[in-house]
């Protein structure tokens, strides 16, 4: 489906919940983002469960203009490193798109290699993908903002970079403001577009979402 290939670089490079949650055995999240770029407004539906902490399963579906896109599966698996302050991880996600949409729609494959670590001031995560005829990179980084009781902020700057030989290239950059309490999650970014090449993009990207893990 056209609108699964436009988002493609939302699609692969982050997972849920807010690329930072469940971290333990036998968790599970859901979350629902909103996006707005160019005029148009998706609504993604998306969940994860993990078996063990390092290997998990992930479901994403959009919603635009009255209609469901294909479903997106992903497999990430993880490899932990934890210290007495700090905490890393590297991420290979084999992704596979499942044409539910409509006659158009057709099977893909996709992949994202990832690494993301946090201490108790800062957060980082970069995200290379392979998605079709796009490659793209993903890079969130800035502070980590605990305020105790299990709740706090991270204020994070995101760059997104996607090349494509069919829809042109493209370099977005913008604020990511993350809130957590307990189990739930809120995230609200906004990209601007700093470069284009044939890509049709005139416009910034905006992003709310909410999520929860158990």
């Amino acid at each position: 489906m056209l609108l699964t290939l436009l988002l493609s670089g939302q699609v692969i490079a982050h997972q849920p919940v807010m690329d930072m949650a469940p971290r333990w055995d036998d968790g599970y999240g859901f979350q629902t983002r909103v996006e707005h770029f160019n005029s148009v407004t998706t609504t993604w539906v998306e969940g994860v469960y993990t078996w063990d902490k390092s290997v998990r399963a992930t479901f994403k579906l959009p919603y635009r203009d009255g209609a469901w896109g294909d479903l997106i599966l992903g497999l990430p698996l993880k490899k932990y490193k934890n210290e007495p302050n700090r905490t890393s991880n590297w991420s290979f996600t084999p992704s596979v798109q499942i044409p539910t949409a409509s006659d158009r729609s057709k099977w893909d494959l996709g992949l994202s290699i990832s690494y993301s670590a946090e201490n108790q001031a800062a957060y980082q995560l970069f995200d290379l993908y392979i998605w079709e005829d796009r490659v793209g990179f993903d890079m969130n980084i800035g502070i980590a903002d605990r305020r105790g009781r299990g709740q706090g902020f991270f204020w994070l700057w995101d760059v997104s970079a996607l090349t494509t030989d069919s829809e042109g290239d493209r370099i977005q950059t913008g604020p990511v403001v993350v809130y957590f309490k307990e189990s739930v999650m809120l995230r609200a970014e906004y990209k601007a577009l700093v470069y284009e090449r044939d890509s049709q993009w005139s416009r910034g990207f905006f992003s709310l979402g909410i999520g929860v893990v158990f």
